[in-house]
């Protein structure tokens, strides 16, 4: 176990040093466009954010029970959309996260969820919740659940900064007493808040909605969970992929 998550910390040291940061032309961009394009280009920008710091908030679509532990690591890569000139501008396709994600398992059928990152220049901080609505009898018959995660986000890449924010509120349905693998489905309800607190535009912000739908599997091996799963929003993808260990 201990040499699975050196190699994971090893991997992501190298993977930031490789990767350019995609928020460095955050005031470059933005200063030298009028205030309508500006927002214009504010809202894009916030979209994409917004969909990678909440990447990979689904994964488990019921309850663990009481005092259950799930814990690991997931990785989530947001392609951008082409309008977004901010990311494009340093030559990055898309947004990248690796996040500390964990669940535990409450009375009544509740997960207390909590994530954790820093990457980019940028630290990422979520706390939600998991109900299990409905919990299946059958392999045939999903189980049904409700999520709010809510994420908080703050970036400083050398002197490009800005605050963000994401709620996602999701239902989920996962075939929960199939064994071994465990496909589920879930559709989302994005809000992301976003403020520039550096360039000409300090300041201005940017509200966005939407909704997302998405697809992936959970599967078991002893003690070890591995998910993977894509979710569309804005007609694009975001990848996600983890690894867990589970009690």
């Amino acid at each position: 176990m201990n040499k699975i998550l050196t190699f994971f910390v090893m991997f992501f040291l190298l993977v930031s040093q490789c990767i350019a940061n995609p928020y460095t032309s955050f005031n470059s961009v933005l200063d030298t466009l009028p205030k309508e394009d500006a927002q214009k280009s504010l809202d894009v920008f916030t979209k994409d954010f917004g969909q990678a710091i909440s990447g990979g908030s689904c994964g488990i679509g019921a309850a663990l029970g009481l005092l259950g532990v799930y814990g690991g690591l997931k990785v989530s890569y947001r392609t951008i959309s082409k309008d977004n000139i901010i990311v494009k501008d340093t030559a990055s396709k898309g947004l990248f996260f690796p996040m500390l994600h964990f669940c535990v398992g409450l009375p009544y059928d509740f997960n207390v969820i909590l994530r954790l990152s820093r990457f980019d220049d940028t630290t990422v901080i979520g706390a939600g919740l998991l109900y299990e609505l409905f919990k299946p009898k059958t392999i045939i018959i999903p189980a049904i659940s409700l999520q709010s995660v809510y994420n908080d986000a703050s970036a400083n890449a050398h002197g490009n900064e800005f605050k963000a924010w994401n709620l996602k509120n999701s239902i989920l349905l996962q075939f929960s007493k199939v064994p071994l693998i465990k496909p589920y489905i879930g559709l989302n309800y994005d809000i992301t808040h976003l403020k520039a607190y550096s360039s000409k535009y300090c300041g201005m912000s940017s509200d966005v909605y939407g909704f997302g739908y998405g697809a992936g599997l959970s599967a078991s091996l002893g003690i070890f969970s591995f998910v993977i799963d894509v979710f569309i929003y804005e007609d694009r993808p975001t990848y996600n992929l983890g690894m867990f260990v589970g009690f």
